[in-house]
This record gives structure tokens, C-alpha cells and sequence, in this order.
């Protein structure tokens, strides 16, 4: 299993599937879980619905990853041939400038940075900001630049190697958030194929989470689960710049996370982990025999799916697994591929003992 996951990963995150222009990832996911679902559906907006139905009655669990990435789109051609460009997500200004992209998921691009020699002793130590940067194709008119198809609007994607470490459990490349939870919804999907579950089974990589979590929302509203896991990833706090106890107590290579609480600020997007999907989580993780870390991240940045599904449809009870990893919203996330698979187990788990528990608040 180790081992597909990381082929799966590998693919997905060399395509571009920048919020809003997911279809390339689409496709990819449409194509590997019609191998394994009983149905596969790809709504009108993106979104890829894979359903796999349970050998008897039983609630409705919804599992969902989300398919865009970070990244850029083209805002103007100027007439010398460089690109402008809008951020799509929430890019960090540090990891620009120098940085190779892809237009249009395939023509080669690079942000352009002052050369070291010419720079002030104030611009070594600036940040330029994404509206003081440019894109440069290798072109030396506007024109030329739309005769290879770049047009006003267009997705821009880092472009990253897939890097396996030292210790090749580590991986490191772009859109690991989270194209890493694709790859273990199929992985998932592969696994119960011939198994014995009670219910229904939705497995859905959602549009737009980087973007406002719109995806999810509108697949609540579609499927009306009875309780859903949102499976993504999350930042870890073990790095030198990070106090991980007070700040953020979460590690690669210590299990994937359940997150308890979370929101962007107090009171905006504000999510709670309902207490019976996280008492399903942890009863399948002690059975699964994985070490699962758990967190609250309120007034942290940090926002998932389950904010919108949560009150989609007539509210859905949603718990978050997600797995952990360092240098979010960057092209080098690393993750340990361990953690993946850790999740991977306890979904599965889960799904067996589907309708096994009551989902209630009191």
C-alpha cells in the first residue's frame, strides 16, 4: 500500500489543479476510482463522486478530499512579453520570486528576480509582494506570449520535482495539500472493493476548498450524508521556527491528526469536530493500532472542508483527519508518507464498522 500511495501521489502532484481549474486533476481521480467504485459522478462544477454501496442498509458516509492547490492566475500580458499575475490561494510572498511555474499547466514559466549584483542593500532584505512580481515565459512581445495560448484568467501552478529524502518515508514536493488524500481516497476505494459494509459509501474530491471551501458545500447539499470525514492535511510544528507545545503540537512521523476546533479567526469559520465521529475515530485507531495526534488550531489560519459541509444540507456531523506536513502553501511540502498511510487504515476501519455506532450530540 505504501508504495501505490506514493505512485498516486507522485502523479497527482505533477499535474495543476489550481482552485477553479481542477479539471486536469479530475479526470485523474474520475479515471482511478472508476476502477473500484460502483459509480462514479463528476458534477457540472468539478466535483468527482464516487460511490460504493454497502451489502446492506445503513447510513450515509461521506469521505472527502479536496483537488485544488494553491497558485496564480494570469492578470495581464504586457507589451514586452511578461506576465502579471493574481494570487489564487494564499501563496506566501516568500517562496516567489526565482521560483519555476507552470502556465496553463504546461508551458514553462519563472518568476523573475532582480539580479543579486544590482540589488540595494534595502532590496536584499524585502519581500516583494505577488503585485510586484512578473512571470517570464521566454517571450519578447505580448504577442508571442499569446501564440503559445496564454490568455487574461489563465492558472498558474508551481512547478516541483517529486524528491524523495534520505529517508524515503520523507517526501517533498508541491500540492502535497492535498493531493496526498487523493491518493489515499483511491488507495481506500482499491481496498474495500470486495468488503462487507453496511450503508453507502461517497468518496468526493471536492472543487475550491483553497478558495472558500465551496466544493464540499455543494456535495453536502447533493448527497445529504448522515456524519463525514474530511480528510486533508495540516500544518506540524516541528521545525526550529515553530514552538510546536505551545503553538503547535503536531509532528511528522507521529500518526495523522483529528483536529477538534478550528477557525480562521474566532467566530469566522468556526468549526467543531462533532464528539461521535471523533469517538468513531478513535475507537477505529486503537483498533487499527495507529497513534493518532490530537489538536486545536482556532484563530490560526487554518480552516478545512468541514466548515462548509458542516452546515450543508440540514447540518452534517463532520470530524477532520488529516495528515500532517511541513512548509504549508509552499512548492516544498514534506510529508511522511507513514502518516498517510496511518489514515488510510483507520478510514478503512471505519467504513467496515459503518452504522456500528449511533451519531448523536447527547
Amino acid at each position: 500500500m505504501k508504495e501505490r500511495l506514493k505512485e498516486y501521489l507522485k502523479e497527482l502532484t505533477s499535474l495543476v489543479g489550481v482552485s477553479g481549474s481542477e479539471q486536469e486533476v479530475a479526470k485523474y481521480m474520475k479515471e482511478k476510482l472508476e476502477k473500484y467504485a460502483d459509480e462514479v459522478i463528476v458534477d457540472p462544477n468539478g466535483n468527482v463522486i464516487a460511490v460504493k454501496y454497502g451489502k446492506k442498509p445503513g447510513p450515509k458516509l461521506m469521505i472527502a478530499a479536496h483537488l485544488d492547490e494553491i497558485g496564480f492566475c494570469v492578470k495581464n500580458i504586457l507589451s514586452n512579453g511578461f506576465i502579471l499575475f493574481n494570487k489564487i490561494g494564499s501563496a506566501s510572498d516568500k517562496v516567489l520570486e526565482g521560483r519555476k511555474v507552470l502556465v496553463k499547466g504546461n508551458i514553462p514559466g519563472i518568476i523573475g528576480i532582480k539580479p543579486g549584483h544590482l540589488q540595494t542593500p534595502e532590496e536584499t532584505k524585502k519581500v516583494n509582494s505577488s503585485k510586484e512580481c512578473y512571470i517570464d515565459v521566454g517571450a519578447s512581445t505580448r504577442e508571442e506570449v499569446e501564440s503559445l495560448g496564454i490568455s487574461i484568467g489563465d492558472p498558474i501552478g508551481f512547478k516541483s520535482d517529486f524528491m524523495e529524502m534520505a529517508n524515503k518515508d520523507y517526501i517533498c514536493t508541491k500540492s502535497i495539500d492535498d493531493r496526498v488524500n487523493c491518493a489515499i481516497l483511491i488507495e481506500l476505494f482499491s481496498q474495500i472493493k470486495d468488503e462487507e459494509f453496511e450503508g453507502t459509501v461517497y468518496g468526493v474530491a471536492t472543487v475550491q476548498e483553497e478558495t472558500g471551501m465551496k466544493g464540499a458545500f455543494m456535495v453536502g447539499n447533493r448527497i445529504e450524508p448522515d456524519y463525514a470525514i474530511v480528510i486533508d492535511t495540516v500544518p506540524s510544528g516541528d521545525t526550529p521556527d515553530v514552538n510546536a507545545e505551545r503553538d503547535l503540537p503536531i509532528y511528522l512521523g507521529k500518526g495523522p491528526a483529528c483536529i477538534l476546533a478550528d477557525g480562521l479567526l474566532p467566530g469566522l469559520l468556526y468549526t467543531y469536530s462533532h464528539p461521535s465521529v471523533v469517538e468513531i475515530i478513535k475507537e477505529q485507531s486503537k483498533l487499527a493500532d495507529v497513534n493518532v495526534q490530537y489538536a486545536t488550531l482556532v484563530g490560526e489560519g487554518y480552516a478545512t472542508d468541514a466548515a462548509r459541509l458542516s452546515y450543508s444540507a440540514n447540518g452534517v456531523p463532520c470530524a477532520m483527519l488529516v495528515v500532517p506536513r511541513r512548509y504549508s502553501h509552499s512548492p516544498v511540502e514534506l510529508v511522511n508518507i507513514n502518516d498517510a498511510l496511518g489514515s488510510l487504515k483507520i478510514l478503512e476501519n471505519i467504513i467496515k464498522q459503518n452504522g456500528k455506532k449511533e451519531i448523536k450530540f447527547v
